[in-house]
């Protein structure tokens, strides 16, 4: 077992922003302050154990501040009198043992403290920014609000076209598929999504190169703009737990299917196509991460969609589910791949045998939109349950 000593961690600053009407407010002492202005600033480098909550050794903050043990343990009892900060038990995962140490998390009455100093004209201009801000955020919500209600009306009215044209009908004699047909045309689809992929890694090589800097002073400074895309990038996602992009095309040769992601560790940490997660160690792929994602800054947390190919396979899910169709109830009883699509087999709620068709008559059903449809019926019925549950 070990534990992080004090002596590595970052120092704190040697400057500090105290805040008079913070102090005045809640009637605080200089030492208060300064373990309140510690605090705050930690959230830049110290080690969080879940979305608020982080651990700060009491060795580390007498270190750096130059106070007594007594001194700050009776400051943070102060804090947490007055509701500024909380706290709590924990478990580091990082440090390798079974201790539980205490978890500060600045409240939100904390969070009203000052951090910034006075600037002229740039303090008022900040302030009058900050309202514009809040004017746009609340605006934008609403905005968000609405598309969220129209999307939702949206999705109910395919639902109901669907149902109204997807019909039941009786059993009627239909040819056996042709498996070997649905595998050669996956097979197609394959080396075609395969084309496209080399061709757009073609067309990102040859940007890469046209945006190659010429001369050493452009050079260094291509550097220092990577060098701060890079940290701003991590500072954003190494918390947040999002991934940071997909379809990574460089000379790696990276699956389309593995995803790219800040770990705690603030390093590059890849989920691969079999789910398993992994971090890159060799300092040749990191690099070339990198500069493929600099130059590419459209593609940080945007998420490419792998188009999936439509099979037999892709319905197995919704075997046996039961579905409620014009508010009667069926159960998805057999699913038989035939040429043009598939047949479904449906039992009513007398175990009667009827097959599923596409709305124009006939027993093959498209394989997307059988799935699209069972997908959203589906989604109905989770829906009906959770209302239940509510009332």
């Amino acid at each position: 077992m070990s534990v992080v000593p004090s002596s590595t961690l970052p120092k704190c600053t040697r400057t500090a922003v105290i805040d008079l009407l913070f102090m005045r407010k809640y009637q605080l002492t200089h030492a208060q302050m300064l373990v309140m202005y510690y605090l705050l600033m930690l959230k830049n480098w110290v080690k969080f154990v879940d979305e608020e909550h982080y651990v700060i050794l009491s060795k580390k903050i007498e270190d750096d501040l130059g106070l007594h043990q007594k001194t700050v343990e009776a400051s943070i009892t102060q804090l947490k009198k007055l509701n500024l900060i909380h706290t709590k038990r924990s478990i580091v995962k990082e440090w390798n043992n079974k201790r539980t140490y205490r978890a500060i998390a600045i409240s939100s009455l904390g969070k009203e403290y000052n951090l910034s100093y006075y600037k002229e004209d740039l303090y008022q201009n900040a302030v009058e920014l900050e309202k514009e801000n809040e004017l746009y955020r609340v605006e934008n919500d609403k905005v968000h609000s609405e598309n969220m209600e129209l999307e939702s009306r949206n999705k109910n009215l395919e639902l109901r076209d669907k149902i109204l044209t997807l019909q039941i009908e009786g059993d009627e004699a239909v040819h056996q598929a042709s498996l070997q047909a649905l595998e050669k045309v996956k097979v197609i689809e394959d080396k075609y999504k395969d084309l496209e992929i080399e061709n757009r890694v073609l067309k990102e090589r040859i940007e890469i190169q046209e945006k190659a800097p010429q001369t050493h002073e452009e050079e260094k400074e291509n550097d220092k703009n990577m060098e701060k895309f890079i940290d701003k990038t991590i500072r954003k996602y190494a918390r947040s737990g999002k991934a940071l992009c997909n379809a990574v095309q460089n000379s790696d040769n990276w699956s389309v299917k593995t995803n790219f992601y800040i770990n705690s560790f603030s390093r590059i940490g890849i989920y691969l196509p079999n789910g398993k997660p992994s971090q890159l160690s060799d300092p040749k792929q990191i690099d070339n991460f990198w500069k493929w994602l600099f130059y590419h800054q459209h593609r940080v947390g945007n998420l490419l969609k792998i188009k999936k190919v439509a099979n037999i396979s892709t319905l197995s899910p919704f075997k046996n589910a039961s579905i409620t169709i014009n508010y009667k109830s069926y159960k998805i009883h057999d699913l038989k791949a035939v040429i043009g699509g598939v047949k479904v087999t449906l039992l009513d709620e007398n175990s009667e045998p009827l097959i599923m068709s596409n709305g124009y008559g006939s027993k093959v059903v498209d394989v997307r939109k059988c799935e699209e449809f069972f997908e959203l019926c589906l989604d109905r019925e989770r829906k009906i349950y959770d209302n239940f549950l509510k009332d």
